[in-house]
């Protein structure tokens, strides 16, 4: 075999290595979507607990696995009411700081979420919570959950 077809073997070796790198490549990406269920869990929990004008704060958390998330926002002073869903499946922790009683409280998380609420918290000018998620199975949550200034008697 000549030196010219030595060559051409080496470079179409080279091109079926790199064809089938490139194959496997993206075969093996993870897929990227958004899971159908987490969007309609999504839209379950953002309808039953929409945007208000007095809210001081709002959030959706979408949480997977065993996860941990802190939120911190400036408030001013004085009474609140932290309301809480969740949809999917298992539960989440909700830990509150700066209030006068243990705050602990788990949301029970299902495809057809209740609203849970914690009602007459007292800010002293900043709001923490502490959230973890306990899904029944490897898959997501749904959290949202909206702090209202409490209206006056």
């Amino acid at each position: 075999m000549g030196d010219r077809s030595r060559g051409v073997v080496l470079y179409a070796a080279t091109g079926v290595v790199l064809l089938t790198g490139a194959v496997w490549f993206v075969r093996a990406a993870p897929d990227t979507g958004v899971d159908p269920r987490v969007a309609a869990w999504r839209a379950t929990a953002e309808g039953l607990l929409p945007d208000e004008p007095r809210q001081a704060v709002a959030d959706t958390m979408v949480l997977t696995g065993v996860t941990t998330r802190e939120r911190t926002a400036p408030v001013d002073s004085g009474a609140y009411t932290l309301i809480m869903v969740c949809a999917g499946t298992g539960r989440v922790r909700v830990r509150l700081s700066a209030v006068s009683s243990d705050s602990g409280r788990a949301v029970r998380c299902a495809d057809d979420p209740v609203r849970e609420q914690l009602d007459d918290l007292g800010l002293p000018g900043e709001f923490f919570m502490l959230v973890t998620s306990e899904p029944a199975d490897t898959g997501s949550v749904v959290f949202r959950w909206r702090l209202d200034r409490a209206l006056g008697p």
